[in-house]
Protein backbone atom coordinates (compact mmCIF):
# COMPACT_ATOMS: atom_id res chain seq x y z
CA UNK A 1 0.00 0.00 0.00
CA UNK A 2 1.44 3.53 -0.36
CA UNK A 3 0.75 6.20 1.60
CA UNK A 4 1.10 9.95 1.14
CA UNK A 5 2.98 11.52 3.77
CA UNK A 6 4.91 14.90 4.79
CA UNK A 7 8.34 14.75 6.58
CA UNK A 8 11.06 15.91 7.47
CA UNK A 9 14.77 15.56 7.08
CA UNK A 10 16.72 14.36 10.49
CA UNK A 11 19.44 12.41 9.29
CA UNK A 12 21.05 10.31 6.61
CA UNK A 13 23.30 7.12 7.42
CA UNK A 14 25.47 6.26 4.12
CA UNK A 15 24.08 2.11 3.40
CA UNK A 16 26.89 1.46 0.86
CA UNK A 17 28.45 3.61 -2.32
CA UNK A 18 25.43 4.77 -3.41
CA UNK A 19 22.12 3.81 -1.09
CA UNK A 20 21.31 5.93 1.95
CA UNK A 21 18.69 5.32 4.67
CA UNK A 22 16.78 8.38 5.45
CA UNK A 23 16.30 9.52 8.76
CA UNK A 24 12.62 11.49 9.43
CA UNK A 25 9.93 12.64 11.53
CA UNK A 26 6.45 11.58 9.30
CA UNK A 27 3.29 13.48 9.67
CA UNK A 28 1.37 10.46 9.30
CA UNK A 29 3.91 7.32 10.53
CA UNK A 30 6.12 9.39 13.23
CA UNK A 31 9.25 8.42 13.41
CA UNK A 32 10.54 6.62 10.63
CA UNK A 33 13.70 5.18 8.08
CA UNK A 34 13.10 4.67 4.65
CA UNK A 35 16.04 2.94 2.52
CA UNK A 36 16.48 4.90 -0.77
CA UNK A 37 18.23 3.03 -3.24
CA UNK A 38 20.82 4.51 -5.63
CA UNK A 39 19.78 7.88 -4.48
CA UNK A 40 23.75 9.26 -3.95
CA UNK A 41 23.76 9.30 -8.02
CA UNK A 42 20.50 10.02 -8.28
CA UNK A 43 20.06 13.29 -10.31
CA UNK A 44 17.03 12.71 -12.01
CA UNK A 45 13.39 11.54 -11.82
CA UNK A 46 11.03 11.24 -8.85
CA UNK A 47 14.09 10.80 -5.96
CA UNK A 48 16.38 13.94 -6.78
CA UNK A 49 19.46 13.62 -4.06
CA UNK A 50 19.25 17.49 -3.81
CA UNK A 51 15.71 17.04 -1.94
CA UNK A 52 16.95 14.63 0.97
CA UNK A 53 19.07 17.32 2.68
CA UNK A 54 18.97 17.44 6.46
CA UNK A 55 16.31 20.00 7.51
CA UNK A 56 14.08 19.78 4.63
CA UNK A 57 10.39 19.36 4.59
CA UNK A 58 9.29 17.21 1.79
CA UNK A 59 6.06 15.46 0.59
CA UNK A 60 6.71 12.28 -0.06
CA UNK A 61 5.09 8.82 -1.26
CA UNK A 62 5.95 5.67 0.90
CA UNK A 63 5.77 1.91 1.07
CA UNK A 64 3.57 0.42 4.22
CA UNK A 65 4.69 -3.48 4.81
CA UNK A 66 3.77 -3.00 8.08
CA UNK A 67 6.41 -6.02 8.60
CA UNK A 68 9.10 -4.38 10.48
CA UNK A 69 11.18 -3.83 7.69
CA UNK A 70 12.69 -0.66 6.13
CA UNK A 71 10.25 1.11 3.88
CA UNK A 72 10.74 3.34 0.69
CA UNK A 73 10.29 6.47 -0.66
CA UNK A 74 8.40 6.20 -3.69
CA UNK A 75 8.10 10.03 -4.43
CA UNK A 76 9.24 13.32 -3.06
CA UNK A 77 8.47 16.69 -3.69
CA UNK A 78 9.78 19.53 -1.78
CA UNK A 79 7.22 20.74 0.70
CA UNK A 80 8.81 24.21 1.63
CA UNK A 81 12.19 26.03 -0.15
CA UNK A 82 14.38 27.33 2.48
CA UNK A 83 15.77 30.94 1.97
CA UNK A 84 18.07 31.38 4.78
CA UNK A 85 18.77 28.12 6.41
CA UNK A 86 21.36 26.37 4.39
CA UNK A 87 23.92 29.90 4.19
CA UNK A 88 23.62 31.28 7.20
CA UNK A 89 26.29 29.92 9.51
CA UNK A 90 24.50 30.45 12.75
CA UNK A 91 21.22 29.00 11.69
CA UNK A 92 23.34 26.27 10.20
CA UNK A 93 24.44 25.56 13.98
CA UNK A 94 21.40 26.27 15.68
CA UNK A 95 19.41 23.67 13.39
CA UNK A 96 22.24 20.93 13.59
CA UNK A 97 21.71 21.22 17.60
CA UNK A 98 17.97 21.19 16.84
CA UNK A 99 18.23 18.21 14.81
CA UNK A 100 20.28 16.35 17.32
CA UNK A 101 18.02 16.58 20.30
CA UNK A 102 15.05 15.29 17.73
CA UNK A 103 16.96 12.38 16.02
CA UNK A 104 17.98 11.57 20.59
CA UNK A 105 14.20 11.84 21.68
CA UNK A 106 12.20 10.75 18.86
CA UNK A 107 13.46 7.71 18.30
CA UNK A 108 9.96 5.76 19.79
CA UNK A 109 8.08 8.42 18.88
CA UNK A 110 4.46 7.30 16.82
CA UNK A 111 2.72 9.51 14.62
CA UNK A 112 1.47 13.03 16.56
CA UNK A 113 0.59 15.80 14.43
CA UNK A 114 0.60 18.36 16.50
CA UNK A 115 4.00 17.35 17.19
CA UNK A 116 5.33 17.15 13.68
CA UNK A 117 3.48 20.65 13.01
CA UNK A 118 5.70 22.09 16.38
CA UNK A 119 8.86 20.94 14.68
CA UNK A 120 8.04 21.64 11.11
CA UNK A 121 7.48 25.62 12.28
CA UNK A 122 10.29 25.71 13.92
CA UNK A 123 12.37 25.15 11.77
CA UNK A 124 10.51 27.63 8.51
CA UNK A 125 10.48 29.92 11.79
CA UNK A 126 14.07 29.55 11.78
CA UNK A 127 14.57 29.97 7.95
CA UNK A 128 12.59 33.01 8.22
CA UNK A 129 13.23 35.35 10.72
CA UNK A 130 16.33 37.12 12.20
CA UNK A 131 18.67 34.68 14.11
CA UNK A 132 18.11 34.95 17.97
CA UNK A 133 20.95 32.68 20.08
CA UNK A 134 18.28 32.07 22.85
CA UNK A 135 16.46 29.80 20.19
CA UNK A 136 17.96 26.79 21.75
CA UNK A 137 16.98 27.42 24.65
CA UNK A 138 12.99 27.69 23.63
CA UNK A 139 12.99 25.17 21.44
CA UNK A 140 14.02 22.72 24.64
CA UNK A 141 11.23 23.97 26.96
CA UNK A 142 8.35 24.03 24.18
CA UNK A 143 9.45 20.45 22.90
CA UNK A 144 9.12 19.19 26.27
CA UNK A 145 5.44 19.62 26.51
CA UNK A 146 4.99 17.66 23.50
CA UNK A 147 7.34 14.61 25.33
CA UNK A 148 5.15 14.84 28.58
CA UNK A 149 7.64 16.02 30.82
CA UNK A 150 7.49 19.63 30.36
CA UNK A 151 8.18 21.58 34.20
CA UNK A 152 5.01 22.11 35.96
CA UNK A 153 4.88 25.73 36.33
CA UNK A 154 1.73 26.43 38.21
CA UNK A 155 3.74 24.14 41.11
CA UNK A 156 4.98 26.30 44.04
CA UNK A 157 8.53 26.56 45.60
CA UNK A 158 12.43 27.63 45.72
CA UNK A 159 13.25 24.80 44.05
CA UNK A 160 12.81 22.72 41.06
CA UNK A 161 13.04 19.28 41.53
CA UNK A 162 14.51 17.84 38.17
CA UNK A 163 13.18 14.68 38.45
CA UNK A 164 9.48 15.16 39.75
CA UNK A 165 9.45 18.20 36.96
CA UNK A 166 8.09 20.18 40.00
CA UNK A 167 9.10 23.47 41.71
CA UNK A 168 9.27 22.61 45.76
CA UNK A 169 9.27 24.53 48.40
CA UNK A 170 12.07 21.88 50.32
CA UNK A 171 14.91 20.98 49.21
CA UNK A 172 14.27 17.79 47.15
CA UNK A 173 16.20 14.58 47.43
CA UNK A 174 17.90 13.64 43.90
CA UNK A 175 18.89 15.88 41.48
CA UNK A 176 17.19 20.10 41.51
CA UNK A 177 17.83 23.32 40.69
CA UNK A 178 19.22 25.80 43.07
CA UNK A 179 16.90 28.91 44.28
CA UNK A 180 18.87 31.34 40.67
CA UNK A 181 18.75 28.14 38.56
CA UNK A 182 14.79 27.67 39.71
CA UNK A 183 14.02 31.34 39.48
CA UNK A 184 15.69 31.56 35.64
CA UNK A 185 13.45 28.21 34.96
CA UNK A 186 10.60 29.99 36.14
CA UNK A 187 11.36 33.38 34.35
CA UNK A 188 11.71 31.46 31.36
CA UNK A 189 8.60 29.08 31.03
CA UNK A 190 6.60 32.06 31.92
CA UNK A 191 7.59 33.45 28.20
CA UNK A 192 7.32 30.19 26.07
CA UNK A 193 3.55 30.99 25.20
CA UNK A 194 4.50 33.91 23.67
CA UNK A 195 7.26 33.95 21.25
CA UNK A 196 7.10 37.77 20.92
CA UNK A 197 7.93 38.55 25.14
CA UNK A 198 10.81 35.87 25.19
CA UNK A 199 13.00 37.40 27.60
CA UNK A 200 16.38 37.98 26.12
CA UNK A 201 19.37 36.03 27.86
CA UNK A 202 22.48 36.95 28.87
CA UNK A 203 25.67 34.36 27.79
CA UNK A 204 26.03 33.38 31.50
CA UNK A 205 22.21 33.12 31.89
CA UNK A 206 22.36 30.96 28.43
CA UNK A 207 24.79 28.64 29.25
CA UNK A 208 23.31 27.87 32.61
CA UNK A 209 19.90 27.40 30.87
CA UNK A 210 20.89 24.88 28.24
CA UNK A 211 22.96 22.73 31.21
CA UNK A 212 19.97 22.10 32.92
CA UNK A 213 17.41 21.70 30.38
CA UNK A 214 19.92 18.89 28.46
CA UNK A 215 20.40 17.40 32.00
CA UNK A 216 16.70 17.28 32.30
CA UNK A 217 16.09 15.62 29.44
CA UNK A 218 18.74 13.06 30.14
CA UNK A 219 16.70 12.46 33.27
CA UNK A 220 13.72 12.00 31.38
CA UNK A 221 14.48 10.28 27.87
CA UNK A 222 16.49 7.43 28.22
CA UNK A 223 19.87 7.09 26.39
CA UNK A 224 19.59 10.79 25.80
CA UNK A 225 23.40 11.60 24.62
CA UNK A 226 24.59 15.01 24.60
CA UNK A 227 24.31 17.06 21.35
CA UNK A 228 27.68 16.95 19.44
CA UNK A 229 27.38 20.72 18.27
CA UNK A 230 26.79 21.68 21.85
CA UNK A 231 30.37 22.85 22.32
CA UNK A 232 30.15 24.99 18.72
CA UNK A 233 27.39 26.70 20.40
CA UNK A 234 28.48 27.26 23.51
CA UNK A 235 31.64 28.45 22.03
CA UNK A 236 30.23 31.06 19.35
CA UNK A 237 27.24 32.36 22.07
CA UNK A 238 29.05 32.77 24.78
Amino acid sequence: MLIKDKAIILGLIKYNDNDVIVKCFTKETGFTSYFIKALRNSKKGKLKKAFFQVNNILNIVTTNKAKGQLEYIREAQPAYHHKSLFQDFDKINMSTFMREILLQSLKNERADIQLYHFIEQEFIKLDQTDFKPDTHVYFLLKLSQFLGFSPQIDTQGNYFDMENGIFSQKIPLGNFLNQKESNLLKSLLGTIFDTNKNIKLNNNDRRTSIDFLLKYYQLHLENFALPKSLPILNEIYR
